[in-house]
């Protein structure tokens, strides 16, 4: 493929392939040859990259494929995250008994009818 193609295609966004090696693949995407194939130990096998005759092969579809679902499992976490510290962080014990706040507890009274004299 002309490099000048090539090029275009990455400014727009747009690529017509889908496996290519891993010049092509470290082209596409930024990141550098060297650290591809310390990163495809973290990437599945036949969706992002594959071994052919000898040659390893990676996926575009398949890398932003990937990436998305790392994205979305990272958001749920977060959103785990947040409704985890939203909780009552109150100190009581198993037993609901004993709190650690400063605000005094609150005293049971009897309730008296209140009896009103006209003079």
């Amino acid at each position: 493929m002309n490099n000048e193609i090539l090029e275009a295609l990455i400014e727009l966004g747009l690529t017509a392939l889908d496996w290519v090696d891993a010049c092509q693949f470290a082209k596409l995407t930024g990141i550098e040859e060297q650290k591809l194939s310390h990163r495809k130990k973290k990437w599945p096998e036949d969706l992002v990259w594959s071994k052919q005759d000898g040659n390893i092969y990676y996926s575009l579809r398949g890398y932003n494929q990937w990436l998305t679902d790392q994205a979305q499992n990272r958001y749920q976490q977060a959103s785990a995250s947040v409704k985890d510290q939203s909780k009552s962080t109150s100190c009581a014990n198993a037993n609901g008994t004993k709190s650690r706040s400063r605000t005094r507890p609150l005293r049971k009274v009897l309730v008296q009818p209140l009896k009103l004299e006209v003079t």
